[in-house]
């Protein structure tokens, strides 16, 4: 009698069973804290690319610059996801600023997909609309 009382107050393993139940919730949060930055820099870096991608429409009547290979090459080692919407001052201007815009707003933007993906969760897509505004020169 006085065994089985020893053997059943006893506690060993009972750290490592804990651990196995809590390792799952613990997994989760650390990929879904580093998944999360990862998909934030890659907003990052396109927010980035948009930015240069306005700032060459804005001066695209005195400079020579293509407004998608400059948004192309700023968005690296990521691709956009075109077709790329240039707006001055709400209407439709595929080339950027004219020579008499000066002064109105240019816009650049477009969506692009964000895959999210978490071990041991679904996979999610978020598509936010990357967009950059800058005045016309």
């Amino acid at each position: 009698m006085r065994a089985t009382r020893h053997r059943i107050a006893r506690e060993d393993g009972v750290a490592a069973v804990e651990f196995a139940i809590i390792l799952p919730v613990l997994a989760l949060m650390l990929f879904g804290v580093l998944e999360f930055g990862r998909v934030w820099s890659q907003y990052q870096v396109f927010q980035g690319a948009a930015r240069e991608g306005a700032r060459c429409a804005a001066v695209a009547s005195t400079s020579d610059c293509d407004i998608e290979d400059e948004i192309t090459a700023a968005a690296e080692p990521y691709s956009p996801n075109g077709p790329f919407t240039i707006t001055v001052n709400g209407g439709g201007a595929s080339e950027g600023c004219a020579a008499g815009d000066a002064g109105k707003d240019v816009a650049v933007s477009w969506e692009q997909p964000l895959n999210i993906n978490i071990p041991f969760w679904n996979d999610v897509t978020v598509t936010p609309t990357i967009k950059a505004v800058f005045r016309c020169e």
